[in-house]
């Protein structure tokens, strides 16, 4: 039960990072989306610098989380 924590923790920055870095580096596959769900979606992301931030901000949560450098704030920003 010690450990619990900290393994939330990792498997929490190991996730932000994964994603966040895909926002950037495009290195998992997305699967086609049906075109009324793909013009909803570019509707909502069509300022590219929102999804920018989000992912940025995403992949410096991971990292501190991954860190434990200032670990609660990583999570409290996420």
């Amino acid at each position: 039960m010690q450990y619990l924590p900290m393994i939330t923790r990792l498997l929490l920055g190991v996730y932000f990072l994964v994603f966040g870095l895909n926002g950037f580096l495009h290195f998992l596959p997305q699967p086609p989306m049906p075109e009324e769900a793909g013009k909803a979606i570019g509707a909502i992301f069509t300022p590219s610098y929102q999804i920018s931030l989000v992912k940025a901000i995403e992949t410096i949560c991971g990292f501190t989380l991954l860190t434990n450098r200032f670990a609660a704030e990583g999570i409290l920003s996420a």
